[in-house]
Order: structure tokens, then C-alpha cells, then sequence
């Protein structure tokens, strides 16, 4: 059996997994199975963790977690994810509202702004622009994507109309083209609104089509930024919802809401 918590973030959805409540090893089959949405619970991927014993410091508490795709890979950072296993921690196990989260791409600081509703703010790190490139679809479409870093890998283009379709279309060839390595991208299709909007299509490399994305957005918004298209502050919109980010310098900031969904367990295959 398998004891989860199932969270979402704007529709982005996961299911929280202990390691001392699991009876087998997670692995790339086992997250397959818990995320399939016909034959499993269904999910964008499986926060798992606290992988550590947590011993309580106030704000230099540190919480170490590992974050899974719904296609079995592992990922470096969620902004979704982490504002979830934020407020799954806070709920359970904290007593501080301030923390931090150890992630393959590195110590990302929360902040519990409320819980009720729950809002988690995210210390998301340094972004990074990595350059342009060019690319042609198939269809003949040329477009220009922004290569972006926060600890993982983002590919955002800037559009007229951000559409799903455009998102199912461009995001999904583009998310593993041999251009951007083995690993491939994130990609994100992003229209500016005004000065503190953006309106966000996502293609995530280890999740397909989804209806919002934190990393995204942060992505999505440094670009922008950069590009002279929005302030600061700005506030993403995507199909399930909005977050604001903040950007201070190339240190980003990341806060929207969350909820728990349900809580059960399932087999294991």
C-alpha cells in the first residue's frame, strides 16, 4: 500500500509521499503508476519526502524533498511543488511559518503566508538567461525562444495569443528537440498583457500539457523582464489560475495559493 496526500496548486496537482510510510522503493515505475489518471490516483508528479528526520530550528529548519514527474523522471525544482510540500509540512510537522526546502537544483527559502487559504511564498533563486535560439516547426513556423535557468531548464517564446493549442503544438515538439540536450525543456508560450500581466501556456518535458506551472512562471516573467515587457511585479495567469512573482535583481520570488485535496492510500501496482 501507498499512504498519499494529494495537493493542487492552480490545477497543477501532486501527491505527497512519505518515505517512512512507503513499504517499497519509489522509482520511475512506481510514479508512473501513482500519477496515470485512468489506471492510478492521477497526478503531474509525487512530492516525496521529508527524506530527512526533521529537527525543528525556527526559520533555518531545513526540509529535504525529492520531486518526481509523471513520467518517472526526477526534476530539480517545482514552484508548485514546493509551495505544496511547504504547506503539507506547516500542517503536519512545523510550527514555523519560515523554512527551507532542499531540492536537487538547491535550498529554496518559504514562507507560510496563510493558511486559510494556504499561500506560501518561495525564495525560487537566481535566474539566468542562456540566449536566444531560432528554431523552424515543421509547419514552417520560426520562432524565437528565450533559453531561461532556475535551477531547471526553460524555453520561453513570446506570442501574439498564448493558446492550449499553441502550447500542445510548439511546447510539445519543442520540449525535446536535440537542440536543447538529452534532458530537454520546459516550455513556456507567453503574452504580454500589460505591464504587470502575463498570460502563460505551459509544456512541461516530464509532465505534457499543464494547467499551471510555478518555474513556469517565474521563467515566463524574468524573461519578460528582461525584454522590457513587464515591471517587477507581475502576475501570471494561466488556465487554472495566477501567481505573483517578484523580481528582485535576478533573485526571484515566487507566491500563490494551494489546497489538500485528499488523503488515502492505493497499492502499489
Amino acid at each position: 500500500m501507498v499512504p498519499f496526500t494529494k495537493m493542487q496548486a492552480l490545477g497543477n496537482d501532486y501527491l505527497v509521499v512519505e518515505p517512512d510510510q512507503l513499504e517499497t522503493p519509489m522509482d520511475g515505475t512506481l510514479v508512473r503508476h501513482l500519477c496515470d489518471r485512468h489506471f492510478g490516483i492521477g497526478a503531474d508528479g509525487v512530492l516525496f519526502g521529508p527524506t530527512d528526520r526533521i529537527i525543528e530550528r525556527g526559520a533555518d529548519t531545513s526540509v529535504a524533498l525529492r520531486i518526481f514527474n509523471s513520467d518517472g523522471s526526477e526534476c530539480e525544482k517545482s514552484g508548485n511543488g514546493l509551495r505544496m510540500f511547504a504547506a503539507y509540512l506547516r500542517r503536519n510537522y512545523l510550527r514555523s511559518d519560515k523554512f527551507v526546502l532542499e531540492v536537487l537544483a538547491g535550498d529554496c527559502p518559504v514562507e507560510i503566508i496563510s493558511t486559510d487559504p494556504w499561500e506560501v511564498s518561495v525564495d525560487m533563486g537566481m535566474a539566468k538567461s542562456l540566449g536566444d535560439l531560432t528554431l523552424e516547426t515543421p509547419e514552417g513556423t520560426v520562432v524565437t525562444f528565450d533559453r531561461v535557468d532556475i535551477g531547471n531548464p526553460h524555453a520561453v517564446a513570446f506570442v501574439p495569443h498564448a493558446t492550449e493549442e499553441l502550447a500542445r503544438g510548439v511546447g510539445a515538439w519543442t520540449a525535446h528537440h536535440p537542440a536543447f540536450g538529452p534532458d530537454g525543456t520546459n516550455v513556456q508560450l507567453c503574452t504580454a498583457v500589460d505591464r504587470h500581466t502575463l498570460k502563460l501556456e505551459i509544456w512541461e518535458r516530464g509532465a505534457g500539457y499543464t494547467l499551471a506551472s510555478g518555474s513556469s512562471s517565474c521563467a515566463a516573467a524574468y524573461s519578460a523582464f528582461r525584454a522590457g515587457y513587464v515591471d517587477r511585479s507581475v502576475t501570471v495567469t494561466m488556465p487554472g489560475g495566477e501567481v505573483t512573482v517578484l523580481i528582485d535583481n535576478d533573485r526571484i520570488h515566487l507566491q500563490g495559493r494551494c489546497e489538500f485535496v485528499a488523503h488515502g492510500s492505493t497499492f502499489d501496482s
